[in-house]
């Protein structure tokens, strides 16, 4: 009689270990997800920042043109981006970028959950998601505008609206970097 339940026991702790496998390989599966959508949201944002670049550098050359000659009082400088200025800008794009790859992620997980389940709480975090998007496509091209802000002439509209500290630019790549971290634990359970 005392074998019987060892062998339970053994036939238990083998299918928690049979359990704990697929756990694992669930979690492999959401890692690789989430390492593939980090790489596709960097390769597409170092995209989008050099063409904001070359946009940023020809409306640079056409103001110059416009004021030429600049008066010397004016605080405009008509040269092209340096690195020094494109580094905050382009890191911002790309953490967009990256926040978008998960939402698409994410939305493309719980409509393969929908479809199997049916369930109303999967439509209404799918209509929690679309605006997210939505948001983060409008905030990619807001920075598109604020490319152009190391140019503009009068130093304290640059800093209000650039990506120091408390410039527009800034904060929006801030409330991206917190809903990366959002997003990506949100994708990892859900992939579970």
């Amino acid at each position: 009689m005392n074998q019987i339940p060892i062998k339970e026991e053994i036939q238990t702790k083998d299918e928690l270990t049979k359990k704990e496998e697929k756990n694992i390989v669930f979690n492999k599966k959401a890692i690789k997800l989430i390492l593939l959508l980090l790489a596709f949201g960097i390769i597409t944002g170092l995209i989008l920042s050099a063409i904001f670049v070359d946009e940023t550098n020809q409306r640079i050359d056409e103001m110059a043109e416009m004021y030429m000659p600049i008066p010397p009082y004016e605080d405009f400088n008509p040269e092209h981006l340096t690195i020094s200025d494109i580094i905050l800008p382009s890191l911002g794009v790309i953490i967009i970028c990256i926040s978008i790859y998960f939402l698409i992620g994410l939305i493309l997980v719980y409509i393969k959950i929908f479809l199997k389940t049916s369930s109303k709480y999967i439509v209404g975090l799918l209509f929690f998601l679309s605006p997210l998007l939505i948001q983060s496509i409008i905030s990619v091209n807001t920075l598109r505008s604020l490319f152009v802000s190391s140019a503009i002439p009068y130093m304290h509209i640059r800093e209000s609206i650039g990506f120091g500290f408390g410039g527009l630019g800034g904060i929006i790549v801030m409330v991206s970097i917190f809903e990366i971290i959002g997003l990506s634990i949100l994708l990892y359970l859900s992939t579970e």
